[in-house]
This record gives structure tokens, C-alpha cells and sequence, in this order.
């Protein structure tokens, strides 16, 4: 199961008021282990991811960590849908022109932030003071790194293209995926 995701896909991010009232969820394998993926009804019809974990330990811990992370949204498992989400964002290199909506709950700082990351390309990286300017917020280096560390859409939202000034890769799912993934995505930048 080698499924992975688009090089550099098109995002648009939906903020939602308050955590969804439902989530369903899947877990599926991928080239860099098993993903726990969540969606949302975004409304006219529309699923839109709302979270993106990997799994580290076993399932059930993962699902324990959505649990403590949604603690006001129901949680279902429902492969179905969830799958055709995911289809739409792993494999072909083709111009896949799908536009991937992704719900996000948070201030407006932090969409902001989040926003910011989704405009970092496949083979980039940048600092949290990099990303801070980037943003026009030089000043704001520690409220970036907190609302980079909120980020509940791994890869899509890719906070794992921020590099700390001494190259140290801290990661919440571990610094060793963090590397993989990032030589991944350069050695198939260009």
C-alpha cells in the first residue's frame, strides 16, 4: 500500500464556527504507515477533512488521542466515504484539479497560521520566524510555533516543512517521519 498524497494539492480551507456535531473517520494504509483521516459535512453536500493523524503506537491509542482532541464531536467509523475522500488526494500525478476543502476550527490568527503553511510548496521549508514574516508578523514568532502546533490536518496542512534555525525537527508524530518525509519530498521536488 504505497498510496500517497499529490504533490502540491489545491487546498481551500472552510472554518467552521464550532467542532463539527459528527465526524466519521477510516484508517488507511499509506507509504509512511497507517493514517487516521476524519471528515466533516461542510455543507452544500460537501466532506471536507477535518483532521489527519498518523498512527504511531496502534489504533487504539490513536483513536484515544481523536477522543481527547473532539471531545464535544460524536466520532463513527464510516470507510466509505472517507475512502472516496482520500481517493481524491493520493496517486496520480496527473493535474488532479480537485479542490480539497478542509475544515478548520479556530481563531483567526490561527487560520491565518494555518493558511500560511498551506502556502509552503513540496521541498520547502522555512522557520517559525521565516513563516512569522511570511505573515507580516515578524514580532509573533511563539504565537505561529503554538497555533503551528494546533494543526489538526498532517500533511495537508504541512507543518512538517517547518525547520527549527538549528535544524533540530521536532515533529508530533515523531522526528524520524518528520525526515522521511521531508527527503521524500525533495528528492521528488523537482
Amino acid at each position: 500500500a504505497a498510496m500517497w498524497f499529490n504533490k502540491n494539492p489545491r487546498i481551500r480551507l472552510v472554518p467552521l464556527e464550532d467542532p463539527p456535531g459528527l465526524i466519521r473517520f477510516s484508517i488507511l494504509a499509506t507509504k509512511f504507515g497507517r493514517i487516521l483521516l476524519g471528515i466533516v459535512d461542510a455543507g452544500q453536500n460537501e466532506n471536507a477533512i477535518c483532521l489527519l493523524y498518523f498512527v504511531e503506537k496502534s489504533d487504539k491509542d490513536t483513536l484515544k488521542e481523536l477522543r481527547q482532541r473532539w471531545p464535544k464531536s460524536e466520532l463513527q467509523q464510516d470507510d466509505h466515504p472517507v475512502r472516496s475522500v482520500a481517493d481524491k488526494l493520493f496517486g496520480s500525478d496527473k493535474e488532479n484539479n480537485d479542490v480539497i476543502p478542509i475544515a478548520i476550527v479556530g481563531t483567526e490568527f490561527q487560520q491565518s497560521v494555518w493558511a500560511a503553511l498551506v502556502g509552503l510548496k513540496s521541498g520547502e521549508t522555512c522557520t517559525y520566524s521565516q513563516l512569522a514574516e511570511r505573515m507580516g508578523r515578524p514580532k509573533a514568532v511563539r504565537a505561529v510555533a503554538n497555533a503551528v502546533a494546533k494543526n489538526e490536518v498532517a500533511i495537508l496542512i504541512p507543518c512538517h516543512r517547518i525547520v527549527s534555525q538549528n535544524g533540530a525537527t521536532k515533529y508530533h508524530w515523531g522526528s524520524s517521519l518528520k525526515q522521511k518525509l521531508l527527503t521524500f519530498e525533495n528528492s521528488s521536488a523537482n
